[in-house]
Order: structure tokens, then C-alpha cells, then sequence
């Protein structure tokens, strides 16, 4: 019998998404020690009600759910509910929740909110359940006390080189988190994290608010255990590293492809969080030493190609930082992957014409990259341009289940008041088109979508670099789906 049920809800239905349940392994990662943790994954398991309901009739302290803004939301909710309707708590955690705390109390069917890192105020909220101690001595947790809603002071931030290893034997099939792509060379990968946060102050970021607006970092040598556990416990071809901002510190970075090097190991790696401000420091040389230490791709968040919106949203760098960054790469062995966005606040055709020209620029001037898609911009709570999004007159969701809506995936339903009906569709064909640009894309592990995005792929380069959008059947075929079955 566990005495703690997580629980990962799936969100989009139609992408194959096996990213490890990270937020549910770190939440484990001390209450494991003492309790018994069950961890089930709506995304992987097929039978999943039926485990959940199996455990729920066995009354569990406490059931534990993450959830991130948009459609996950939903799911999360269903399982909250089927949860309290057999009188089981439920605590909700992860980056929403914590931006949201009080909002997502106001939910009948949550009981507890996990504010930020969940490993040190999972294992107390459970101890405190198990026995019967008082519940305003966790730091870190919101709760419900006759009817009122309390917030106890928040948790210091947690030391990465304290963290025990991840419980992975948590997780039930660990193969069925196993990645493997045709684009990615059908290696065997997983993803890690060797630290947590960013420094930079991006205004439309949550790390400003969740991480506090810095940077901390397990060091080049416990990481490089952790990269060697891994690839050996799971034979693994590629890891990918899912960092926030992965190259803050050069010296770790070095050290770190060095340690992979000496590792002598037949393996390859990604790095799925890089910014453009840290690497226009290092030189050539360094960028071979990665790509000599197995290091095949980077992904960077460009966001805009306006110098006017980079102010905006203090993104740290200039178009040209981007251009030198991209030539340096050019050769190297290394793949950029940029990615972008549109609909800021204030955002013009003209802002939207230079974006696009610096996407086909890059591709122009370095044939080893690709483009990213320019998904529309999500104003987070908690975020500085969200205090922008309100002077500009957006109306924030009122109810936990209303922020559902608000995705990336979906322009239609992001209630923008600087963006018309017109802008919106507009904008919405450039993120599908910029999408078809994109067969080997890094998140969607479809044959279908590679080949129909390989056939496409001039009539959409055509279609963005023009923004013309006449009869766009296949973007808004794509919509249709996205609309009524994700």
C-alpha cells in the first residue's frame, strides 16, 4: 500500500510526450526514504485509472499532482476529483500552482499547494498527515483551514550537490521513457537537469518569480556521476540536458565535456537550454571542444528579431550577438535549433518582418540549424509582462480551470486585448507554417508529421518569409485537430 499516490497528468493528447515525470521524482526524492511512493503517469499508462483507483481504495495520506499552465490543468482536475470523491487529500505542486497558489486553493477539490521546490515540503506535509502535526510548521505550503486560506512562509532554496540520486525506480517501465527518434539517429536517450534557474530577467519568463532570478548549480563533478549513472544503468545512446540556462558557468560547462570525454563511453548529448548572451563569451575553440566531447545540438530561445521587442523583454543580447553566435557554429558539427515567438504587447508587422528575416538569415548564413516554430507568447502570473499584459488591458482567467486555455498551442483562445481577430488568425498560420518548416522537429516524434513537413517544406518557407496566408488549408487543418481533439 503506498502512502503517498503522484500523480502526472497528460495535457496534450496528441503529442508523444516521455519526458520523465521529474517534478513527481524530485517531490519523492526524501519522502521515498520514509514512505512508500506510487508514481502514475497519464501520459504513459494506458490502465492508469485503474492503478489510481486500486490505490485510492487503499486511503492514501495524500495525493500529489503537477501541473504546468494550459491543458494539462484539465486533467489534473479530473484526477483531483476522483481522488476527493474517495475522501483522499490532495496537495497540487509545479510551476502553475506555484504562481498561482492562492487561485488554485479557491479549487474545491485541492486541499494543499506545493509553493516551489517540492522535495523537502512533500516529505514534511506527508510526515505532517501521518502524524497528525501541525501543519503551519511546513514552509513552503499553502493550505485550507476552516475555510480560510493560509500561507506559510516560504522555503529556502534547496542545494543541487545536497540532492540525493532520483528514486528512478519509482517509475514503473522505464523503457517506456526511453526516447528514441528517427531524426535523433535512434539513439536511446533520456533527459537530466545538472541545475536550476537563470540569471537573466526576461520579462515574459517564470524563473523570475519561481527560481527567484538566479542560477544555482550541481558541480561538474557530481553531474558527471549522475551523466555516467544514467547512461550506464539505462544503456542509454544520448542524453539531452534540460537546464534553463545550462552555459552560465564556462569553467563547469568545459569541465563537464571533459568528464563526458573521459567517461570513454559511446554515447552523445544535447543541450536543450542555451542562451545566446553566455556563448557570444566563449570563442571557436570552445565550440570545438564541445562538438570533439560527442555534444551534437543546441537550443537557444531568439524569441524576436526586433531590437525594439529584445529591449522590451530585456532578453540580454542583439540581433548581432545572435548572427556571430550562428557563424561561429557554422561547421563545427554542431546543430542550432532557434526558436521564437510573436504577440507581444505593442509587437508590429514590421517587428514580426524582422523576426522572420532573422529566422531565414540564420538558416542562409549556417545550413546546420533549424528554424524552431514562433509560438505565440504566454503571459505568465507572476511575470513582468504580465504587469504589461494589464496595463494593455488583459483580463487574467478568474478560475484555476480557465487558464486550460491558455497555451501556446492555441492563439484563438488567448484573450490578448493588442491582438484583433485578424492578427490572431494571422499569427496562428505563421506558427503553423513555421511548424511544417520544421520536419525534424525536437518534440514530435511522428513519421507522419516528418514526411508531410518534409513534402511542405518550400510552401511554407514561401508562405513565412511573404506572411502570406492566402487559403491556408493544411495550418488551419492542423488547428481543427489541435482545437477539438487536444
Amino acid at each position: 500500500m503506498a502512502d503517498a499516490v503522484l500523480v502526472n497528468p497528460k495535457g496534450f493528447k496528441l503529442i508523444n510526450d516521455q519526458t520523465l515525470p521529474f517534478g513527481l521524482l524530485y517531490a519523492s526524492i526524501y519522502a521515498c526514504q520514509e514512505y512508500e511512493i506510487k508514481i502514475i503517469d497519464q501520459r504513459i499508462d494506458k490502465d492508469w485509472k485503474e492503478k489510481f483507483l486500486n490505490e485510492l481504495e487503499k486511503k492514501p495520506l495524500i495525493v500529489g499532482i503537477t501541473s504546468m499552465t494550459g491543458p494539462q490543468i484539465l486533467d489534473a482536475l479530473e484526477i483531483s476529483k476522483i481522488a476527493k470523491g474517495h475522501g483522499v487529500k490532495v496537495a497540487w505542486g509545479g510551476i502553475h500552482a506555484s504562481l498561482t497558489p492562492k487561485q488554485t486553493l479557491e479549487n474545491e477539490y485541492i486541499d494543499f499547494v506545493i509553493c516551489g521546490e517540492a522535495e523537502l515540503t512533500f516529505h514534511e506535509l506527508v510526515k505532517a498527515l501521518d502524524k497528525n502535526l501541525p501543519l503551519e510548521n511546513v514552509n513552503g505550503l499553502w493550505y485550507k483551514e476552516n475555510g480560510q486560506i493560509k500561507a506559510n512562509p516560504q522555503r529556502n532554496d534547496i542545494k543541487l550537490e545536497d540532492l540525493p540520486r532520483l528514486p528512478y525506480y519509482l517509475v514503473e517501465d522505464m523503457e517506456k521513457y526511453i526516447q528514441i527518434k528517427e531524426t535523433r539517429g535512434n539513439r536511446r536517450s533520456i533527459n537530466i537537469f545538472t541545475s536550476r534557474g537563470c540569471p537573466n530577467k526576461c520579462t515574459y519568463c517564470f524563473n523570475q518569480k519561481f527560481n527567484k532570478g538566479y542560477w544555482r548549480q550541481m558541480s561538474a563533478k557530481r553531474a558527471i556521476e549522475e551523466i555516467r549513472y544514467v547512461v550506464e544503468k539505462f544503456k542509454l545512446e544520448n542524453i539531452f540536458i534540460l537546464d534553463d540556462n545550462f552555459f552560465v558557468n564556462i569553467p563547469r560547462t568545459k569541465e563537464i565535456a571533459q568528464g563526458i570525454m573521459d567517461m570513454n563511453l559511446d554515447f552523445t548529448w544535447d543541450v536543450l537550454g542555451a542562451e545566446i548572451d553566455t556563448l557570444r563569451r566563449v570563442d571557436r575553440d570552445y565550440i570545438d571542444f564541445l562538438a570533439k566531447s560527442r555534444c551534437k545540438s543546441l537550443l537557444f530561445g531568439i524569441e524576436s528579431g526586433s531590437p525594439r521587442i529584445l529591449k522590451l523583454i530585456k532578453k540580454n543580447m542583439a540581433v548581432e550577438d545572435v548572427l556571430y553566435v550562428n557563424k561561429m557554429l557554422k561547421g563545427s558539427g554542431l546543430k542550432a535549433y532557434y526558436s521564437f515567438m510573436s504577440g507581444f504587447p505593442t509587437e508590429t508587422d514590421e517587428d514580426l518582418k524582422m523576426t522572420v528575416s532573422l529566422m531565414l538569415r540564420l538558416k542562409e548564413e549556417n545550413p546546420n540549424i533549424e528554424y524552431g516554430t514562433v509560438k505565440p507568447v504566454i503571459v505568465y502570473p507572476g511575470t513582468e509582462l504580465f504587469d504589461v499584459a494589464l496595463k494593455e488591458g488583459y483580463q487574467p482567467p478568474k478560475r484555476l480551470e480557465d487558464w486550460a486555455h491558455v497555451t501556446w498551442g492555441n492563439y484563438s483562445k488567448l484573450n490578448y486585448p493588442w491582438l484583433s481577430k485578424k492578427r490572431k488568425t494571422m499569427l496562428t498560420d505563421l506558427y503553423y507554417y513555421s511548424l511544417l518548416m520544421n520536419p525534424d522537429h525536437l518534440y514530435i516524434n511522428s513519421k507522419l508529421f516528418t514526411t508531410v513537413a518534409r513534402a511542405y517544406y518550400p510552401i511554407a518557407k514561401y508562405r513565412v518569409r511573404h506572411l502570406n496566408f492566402m487559403l491556408p488549408f493544411l495550418s488551419r487543418s492542423i488547428n481543427f485537430v489541435q482545437n477539438h481533439f487536444m
